[in-house]
């Protein structure tokens, strides 16, 4: 018995987003109603290669499909994986269309105008067949055979010998076992191949399809179309399908954009309200580009995680310097202190995951007088990732000798700010069972937090 309007609203509100994008998919009378009803996201991640929706991912890509013929080295694993994420010709050379195009809806993420490579060229065909001849002569050699120019490596002739390239192939090829340069003849082969469909006006053996990769804790679902369009308007168009269209904004708890210097492709007038957001290395720009989809209840924002380097960081922007909590994940081999930056930085919760290649290590003293001295709102919390106990030992060592200081205990010392406010600094190690720690990883955390002075 079909359910009742009022009753399928109901069990569409409450039910997993990813089963309710497959019914609307699979049944066209209910999609509009479908559309209607508002969406709520755990988790929503946008990556180069795919998108994902709490603990499902969807990915496309180009799918080359041989048929009964046998499938090339390179083009075996692409598909495999879910299919190649560039474009290609009607010769099957790599192409990139649509790279800077920035599309009614799409969110601005590059750091100026991507530059669009040729591969289609004779100098680099010269220097694959440069490369195929190498390798044959090898395989002669290790076979005992006489070596013959034949029309594969003949060309080479024509054209100018890259002593670079030939050095570096020969090397390659001495360090190859014959099953290896077999494997490295084919996929050069595989390489030459759009150049000789060109040369001879050939139609490649291949049938391109667009695929849609769907992965579930139950495996994976596959869907197949013909190459009648782009990839970004493929994953344009699948990201319209599941986003798009929605009278009602869609809640997302955490979002997790995964992407530096490209295009996020996402369907027009959709607008999400989130919680917390993480991203990688983003500038003011990027964070501007943003509030173009973000509904500004959304602000301040939870939490925000992004990984940064003492070189390009920027937390300028309104979203990262009034977020609630911030969460960065800074680069281990940097030299220079971070101090500079916390003490800017105006957040009420601050995360500095990693301690870095400074010698001596920060120890954080000076951040902690400058604290002392201007204060800071009730409710400050910093903690800064250390490697070594020695480290954060010294530092409450150097605290307990001040005048503030009220009381303390190994792995912690209080001092007065002013006759309203405390500042505890306290040390405690990071449990690391069940994981599997770098030897980069933190192993304690320093802690300053800004409390109440207790009245007597």
């Amino acid at each position: 018995m079909p359910l009742q309007y009022e009753t399928l609203k109901s069990v569409l509100l409450y039910m997993e987003p990813n089963i309710r994008f497959r019914i609307s998919l699979r049944m066209p009378s209910i999609s509009s109603l479908e559309k209607r009803i508002p969406l709520k996201i755990e988790d929503l991640k946008f990556s180069f290669f795919d998108t994902k929706v709490n603990k499902f991912s969807y990915r496309v890509g180009l799918y080359l499909d041989y048929g009964s013929n046998e499938i090339p080295f390179n083009a075996y694993g692409s598909n495999a994986s879910g299919g190649s994420y560039k474009d290609i010709d009607q010769y099957g050379f790599t192409i990139y269309p649509g790279l800077n195009d920035v599309l009614p809806g799409d969110v601005d993420l590059r750091r100026g105008e991507l530059y669009i490579s040729s591969n289609d060229t004779d100098r680099i065909e010269q220097n694959l067949v440069q490369v195929l001849r190498i390798y044959k002569m090898e395989l002669a050699e290790r076979l005992n055979q006489q070596y013959i120019d034949d029309d594969e490596t003949r060309r080479i002739a024509v054209g100018p010998w890259d002593e670079l390239i030939g050095a570096s192939t020969r090397e390659r090829a001495a360090k190859k076992s014959v099953e290896d340069i077999q494997l490295a003849i084919e996929t050069t082969r595989e390489d030459l191949m759009p150049f000789n469909n060109r040369r001879n006006n050939w139609t490649p053996p291949y049938t391109a399809c667009i695929q849609l990769s769907v992965k579930s804790t139950k495996g994976f679902q596959f869907q197949r179309v013909l190459y009648n369009k782009y990839l970004h308007e493929a994953e344009k168009a699948i990201h319209t399908r599941l986003f798009g269209n929605r009278r009602e904004i869609i809640s997302v708890k955490n979002l997790k954009i995964d992407l530096d210097d490209q295009v996020l492709r996402f369907p027009e007038g959709t607008i999400l309200k989130i919680e917390n957001l993480e991203v990688f290395g983003w500038s003011s720009s990027h964070f501007e580009c943003l509030t173009n989809i973000i509904d500004p209840s959304s602000f301040p924002i939870q939490q925000l995680k992004m990984e940064s380097f003492l070189s390009s960081l920027d937390f300028r922007h309104s979203i990262a310097r009034e977020a609630k909590s911030l969460i960065i994940n800074n680069d281990t081999n940097e030299i220079d202190s971070w101090t500079p930056i916390l003490l800017n930085l105006t957040n009420r919760r601050v995360c500095l995951m990693n301690e870095n290649q400074r010698d001596p290590p920060n120890d954080y003293v000076d951040l902690i007088v400058n604290w002392l001295e201007r204060g800071r709102p009730v409710g400050t919390t910093f903690s800064m990732g250390l490697k070594n106990e020695n480290t954060a030992k010294q530092c409450l060592d150097t605290l307990k000798q001040r005048q503030e200081a009220q009381g303390s205990s190994e792995n912690h010392v209080q001092l007065c700010i002013n006759a309203s406010l405390m500042l505890n600094v306290s040390y405690d190690m990071i449990d690391h069972t069940g994981s599997f720690p770098s030897e980069y990883d933190s192993n304690l955390w320093l802690r300053l937090k800004v409390i109440r002075r207790r009245s007597e």
